[in-house]
């Protein structure tokens, strides 16, 4: 019997959780059935935020799964978390990174791949690559870098965004300058306030591909991913400064788009690019000098992660995730009550019941708030999280 999974949380906006969802519903036609929240046994979250809107009544009697858009570390800093862990019955890493850290945290994981289709991001003739270039105001000689990620923050555009590192993008780019002159940005994507207005403060180069406003342009400036492969055929190098990550994304479309990519040791560029990992700026300087010497060939690269990332892996891993729960639907007395406490939930707070605490993670981010690491990695890693954002929020 195929398994009902009613797939839940997602944004709506066509961004990296709805795209979550999009990529498993793709991966999984005709090996499932989708079912509605009532109905089904199985609820499928994009994250966990969206489960303590429902609340217990809901959730009664149903199995929950729920994907990591971020690592553990990071939900540690965010209150409600321990509700989250308490209910999730198994969380879906999507980076080793992840699973070390829900396993310390006596959290039940699996870890399932991201991907992306191939047919969507893929190595664009060097030809057509030289014309993209040349329709972007790039020269011939442009030693060009950057990324598609959002780096201000959605509440004050004035703010980076601590996450994706753009004040370490920034002094990384300005200190490989002093090697290659040639160095350019190229830029897209919506909320890049804050690079934007530093590129232009240090006298760094650079081409923003969008709408170009002072107030948000998200709604403005998401391009499709098809433009985005036509972008990264523009780079020279994709270069990941994030703090912490669950994806990203970057790692990956860069690698199917046949284009090289730095990054920081994080989420899954730590599991993808082995010798393109960088600890330290100056390391980050020096691989951009070596590739801008030498080039580099991520042929290999992009056939290992063609088969370990594919929809193939994704389907069988998440089909093993989804094995060890029952898939016994919900009868019409239950469904009806379930019906009737989401509407219920959806009408006001006060209507959610508590998802309860989980007394470990409960324990744990006490330690988070109090900065009591002992020989704790997790907290250790919550407590930078924690002093990253803090810092930023002062300057």
């Amino acid at each position: 019997m195929k398994p009902m999974i009613h797939f839940f949380g997602g944004q709506g906006i066509g961004w990296a959780l709805d795209e979550d969802l999009n990529r498993a519903r793709q991966a999984l036609v005709g090996q499932i059935h989708e079912g509605s929240f009532a109905c089904s046994p199985l609820i499928h979250s994009a994250w966990w935020p969206p489960l303590l809107q429902v609340g217990a009544a809901s959730l009664r009697g149903k199995s929950v799964l729920c994907f990591a858009d971020n690592p553990p570390a990071f939900y540690l800093t965010r209150p409600g978390f321990e509700q989250a862990a308490a209910r999730v019955d198994l969380w879906i890493a999507r980076s080793q990174e992840a699973v070390r850290q829900f396993r310390e945290l006596g959290l039940p994981v699996a870890l399932v791949p991201y991907t992306i289709d191939p047919q969507v991001f893929y190595p664009l003739a060097e030809e057509e690559r030289r014309r993209i270039r040349a329709d972007l105001g790039l020269m011939e000689g442009d030693f060009v870098v950057g990324n598609f990620h959002r780096d201000s923050l959605e509440r004050d555009l004035s703010l980076p965004k601590v996450q994706k590192g753009p004040d370490l993008f920034i002094d990384l780019v300005e200190k490989a300058r002093e090697s290659i002159p040639s160095l350019k940005v190229l830029l897209a994507g919506p909320r890049r306030h804050w690079l934007r207005r530093e590129l232009t403060r240090r006298g760094i180069p650079f081409v923003f591909v969008g709408t170009l406003l002072e107030s948000d342009d998200f709604l403005v400036n998401v391009l499709p991913r098809e433009h985005l492969n036509r972008l990264y055929a523009a780079l020279d190098c994709v270069l990941i400064s994030s703090r912490w990550e669950g994806g990203p994304y970057a790692a990956l479309e860069s690698i199917f788009a046949g284009r090289p990519v730095i990054s920081t040791r994080v989420g899954m560029s730590a599991d993808l690019l082995g010798e393109y990992l960088y600890d330290t700026p100056s390391e980050g300087v020096d691989l951009l000098a070596r590739i801008e010497r030498e080039g580099v060939n991520v042929s290999s690269l992009r056939q290992a992660a063609l088969v370990s990332h594919s929809s193939e892996a994704l389907a069988s891993s998440l089909l093993n995730a989804y094995a060890g729960f029952s898939r016994k639907g919900s009868s019409l007395p239950e469904a009806a009550k379930t019906f009737f406490s989401l509407g219920l939930s959806r009408v006001h707070q006060t209507f959610r019941k508590s998802l309860g605490g989980h007394v470990g993670v409960t324990a744990v981010m006490e330690g988070v708030r109090h900065k009591n690491s002992g020989n704790s990695p997790i907290i250790k890693e919550a407590v930078s999280i924690a002093e990253a954002e803090a810092a930023i929020q002062s300057s």
